[in-house]
């Protein structure tokens, strides 16, 4: 398999599929090429000012949760899940909108910064209790960071050959090599898809930093691992990226810990 075919396959794909339609002078729709949780294509606004540019779901996500009877906005599990997330991602939440203001300069960055924001809250989010109670990212690294068999550093990013940056969660000193790890609660065809294309894009820096010493691990949850459908393990497999179930500590301490 060609690694750089692969990677310009999903380039292309998105370059085809995602919208850009012009609302106005100052205002632009972004259809994402992604769907949330209830099957709709997740989608957002560029407005600009004349000097900045806001990026904002203008109040959409929490509106399209609470009609399916997810609020987040009260207080609770759900709400601290979604502020960690906006945290994480470095966006407001401002009278119901998720926004960040960005430059020129920066509006790439920052519209791939939403698209896989809005990907994670659907994603964490999800309307079933058992998802809702775990708090799951949290809960991940809460366990690693007060684990002394473990040496990690926390949410970092890796610039990527297109000049976009991919966040990470976590990444382990472990047996001499630098073992990368991302936290999702499921497993679903677009989180592959945008795994995939991180872990392509950025093959150039971690050749230049890590060599051929760097790992890439997902972390899911108990039940997000009960659920992980076969192609999808396999896909991540042709990439030597491996799936752990959170739940199997002793299978993180073997692959993870010093």
């Amino acid at each position: 398999m060609d690694a750089l075919e692969i990677k310009q396959s999903y380039l292309d794909f998105i370059n085809t599929t995602a919208a850009f339609n012009e609302i106005s002078e100052s205002h632009i729709e972004v259809i994402t090429p992604f769907v949330d949780s209830f099957g709709e294509a997740i989608g957002f606004s560029v407005k600009s000012d004349g000097k900045l540019f806001t990026v904002t779901d203008e109040s959409y996500t929490i509106w399209n949760l609470s009609i399916n009877g997810i609020n987040v906005t009260k207080s609770g599990r759900r709400k601290e899940l979604f502020n960690s997330l906006l945290r994480y991602n470095g966006f407001d939440f401002n009278s119901g909108a998720i926004e960040r203001n960005t430059s020129r300069t920066n509006l790439g960055q920052t519209i791939h910064d939403m698209t896989q924001l809005l990907v994670n809250v659907y994603d964490f989010v999800q309307s079933s209790p058992a998802n809702v109670r775990s708090q799951f990212l949290d809960d991940v690294k809460n366990y690693f960071m007060d684990n002394e068999k473990y040496t990690v550093f926390p949410a970092f990013s890796i610039a990527g050959k297109s000049r976009l940056e991919h966040k990470f969660n976590f990444v382990f000193m472990s047996k001499g090599k630098s073992k990368i790890a991302r936290v999702h609660n499921n497993i679903t065809k677009q989180q592959v898809d945008t795994i995939l294309a991180s872990w392509l894009d950025t093959s150039e820096f971690r050749q230049r930093e890590y060599g051929d010493k760097e790992e890439l691990y997902i972390i899911v949850s108990d039940e997000g691992f009960k659920n992980l459908k076969e192609d999808h393990l396999v896909a991540l497999h042709q990439y030597g990226i491996e799936v752990l179930n959170f739940a199997d500590k002793k299978q993180l301490t073997l692959n993870l810990a010093k």
